[in-house]
């Protein structure tokens, strides 16, 4: 196997990893189901490896891949051993008696996952864990260019710069998913309403309680088309929201092309590394939502007259 490919599907295994550190932080009884989760991000872990080092077979048991892979690997193997093995006993009373972990315990297995990987992504891949990309899980290539650029920015601590990038990022993901669903007319199915940017008081040249009037019906206006869009699509809101005020604001132009337009953060201070990291999580959980269900509109061919007269 190809280390490109491996990688890709590293990106995977960390996305589920992502996942069920997300649901081991929730409440009982919804924090055990990331007993399961962490139990089968380490699984594909390990099937990828058995995969990579060709030492598969069929019928392989989960606790036997240390034994599997060790021929292949130096000094003492595969780490975390027997903290996977409680894990897996643990997975096994959840699924088949129905057995609920403590909330301790299940904290127990997220830092027992972490470790996994982190100390063996490097003997198994050469690669750091925190380096793997969940990147290359996006399938939309304007916006997995940008999220790139993103990424080396970060390293760079450039982080307004960064924020520009993944605000383009974003905004191209959502133009490129719509612009293949629209009829032969150009409607986009994911159109509600014309802006009401240029209909504003100030252009109308209306003053007063009138004035004001209107502009309020007109920011209500442009928050619903925004807000039922992005849920229309199917994105997670709250966090949209914070990724909107974190991020810059992006026009678009006809021809393709787009501006950039910073905002002013006040006394809000100025964003962090962390903000940045948020952002690029955000983009490319949106693109994974897109790509599960993703399609195209071909448009119609139009009959001609001796088509329609059948001559």
């Amino acid at each position: 196997m190809k280390i490109e490919d491996a990688i890709k599907r590293l990106a995977f295994v960390k996305y589920l990893y992502n996942l069920s550190v997300e649901q081991s932080m929730k409440p009982q009884p919804a924090c055990s189901a990331a007993v399961l989760m962490f139990h089968d991000s380490i699984e594909l872990f390990l099937e990828l490896a058995s995969e990579h080092l060709d030492q598969g077979k069929s019928g392989v048991g989960f606790m036997e891949y240390w034994e599997l892979l060790a021929p292949k690997l130096q000094d003492d193997g595969l780490t975390q051993k027997e903290s996977v093995r409680q894990l897996n006993t643990a997975r096994v009373g959840l699924k088949h008696s129905g057995i609920l972990p403590s909330k301790s315990i299940i904290e127990g297995f997220r830092a027992t996952t972490t470790n996994f990987f982190e100390e063996n992504t490097p003997i198994l891949f050469g690669k750091k864990f925190s380096d793997i990309s969940l990147i290359e899980l996006v399938q939309y290539p304007h916006t997995k260019k940008n999220l790139l650029e993103t990424q080396e920015l970060l390293k760079e601590a450039k982080i307004e710069d960064a924020l520009d990038k993944v605000a383009l990022s974003f905004a191209q993901l959502i133009d490129d998913y719509e612009n293949r669903k629209r009829d032969e007319l150009g409607r986009s199915p994911f159109f509600f309403g014309r802006s009401l940017t240029f209909l504003s008081s100030f252009h109308m040249d209306i003053k007063g309680r009138l004035g004001d009037f209107v502009d309020s019906i007109g920011e209500s206006v442009e928050a619903l088309r925004e807000g039922v869009k992005i849920l229309s699509l199917g994105l997670d809101y709250r966090r949209y929201v914070k990724f909107r005020l974190l991020t810059p604001h992006i026009e678009r132009f006809i021809g393709g092309k787009y501006n950039v337009v910073r905002v002013d953060r006040g006394q809000k201070g100025k964003p962090t590394t962390e903000d940045v990291q948020f952002c690029i999580d955000f983009v490319i959980e949106s693109a994974t939502a897109l790509q599960e269900f993703d399609f195209e509109i071909k448009p119609r061919v139009q009959p001609s007259l001796a088509d329609v007269w059948g001559s």
